[in-house]
């Protein structure tokens, strides 16, 4: 077996082991146990096998509403993060408001912003992407600033610009903090998703999650929420590989990480 084979034997292993262990746990409770309660894995399956076109009209649903909370987030964060180590005003400015905006449950927040501009996905998007921007806010500003004080010495000595110097060394010392933020964002961008949909029961996994619990469907309900950990996972790991790529591109050391 190549080494690319046992590198990859030895990462699922451990998960698979746990998976098949707690579905074992998992038949064994349930069968001691009422439907309604804790359905069966089997149960949970047809639930799922009953309508897979009303799971995946809500994962596209949600996918929209999640990649655009993120994109969004991600290009604000990105922002104040270049106006905070561009200017010590600007530093003093963007850090206590992205920890107060941050501070602020979604939940307290999404009333009044729905009273003001409705429940419509771009409404959503708004709310998750306040969820996103604080990660990739902090993340890319600590990456930033430590840019070794050795290679700008060395580029200030030959006249690079401040445009250079970013570019070439500020930029790629950093992403590997940027999309530390990313990936954190990627989960907290479904994560507030889930809940936007559940406050406004409109559509998407939460609106699943909300019509699936109110009317006591317990095996759909753990069917969308096995759903929802799925997607979760699809989306940290759709940033992973763009972050291999990307340190891969710069040539920056851990890409294999």
């Amino acid at each position: 077996m190549s080494v690319a084979g046992d590198r990859l034997r030895e990462r699922l292993t451990p998960p698979l082991a746990v998976f098949v262990l707690a579905l074992a746990g998992w038949t064994v409770a349930s069968a001691n146990a009422p439907p309604i309660l804790l359905p069966g894995p089997a149960a949970v399956l047809d639930a799922f096998l009953a309508d897979p076109g009303a799971f995946a009209d809500a994962i596209a649903v949600s996918a929209i509403t999640a990649a655009g909370g993120l994109a969004l987030g991600a290009a604000v964060g990105l922002t104040l993060a270049f106006v905070s180590i561009g200017s010590a005003p600007g530093r003093a400015v963007v850090e206590p408001a992205v920890v107060g905006f941050r501070i602020a449950p979604l939940t307290a927040i999404a009333p009044l912003v729905f009273l003001w501009f409705g429940t419509g996905i771009p409404v959503r998007i708004v709310l998750v992407s306040v969820m996103t921007t604080f990660p990739v806010t902090v993340a890319s500003i600590d990456g930033l600033r430590s840019t070794p004080r050795s290679y700008l010495d060395l580029l200030g000595s030959v006249g690079a610009s401040e445009w250079q110097t970013f570019r070439t060394v500020r930029l790629p010392a950093a992403l590997p903090s940027v999309f530390a933020g990313l990936k954190l964002g990627a989960a907290l961008s479904v994560t507030g998703t889930i809940v936007a949909e559940l406050l406004t029961l409109r559509g998407g996994l939460g609106g699943g999650v909300w019509d699936a619990g109110r009317y006591a469907r317990t095996a759909e309900l753990f069917a969308y929420l096995f759903v929802i950990a799925l997607f979760g996972v699809l989306f940290y790991g759709v940033a992973a590989l763009v972050e291999q790529y990307a340190t891969r591109r710069w040539g920056i050391d851990g890409a294999e990480a």
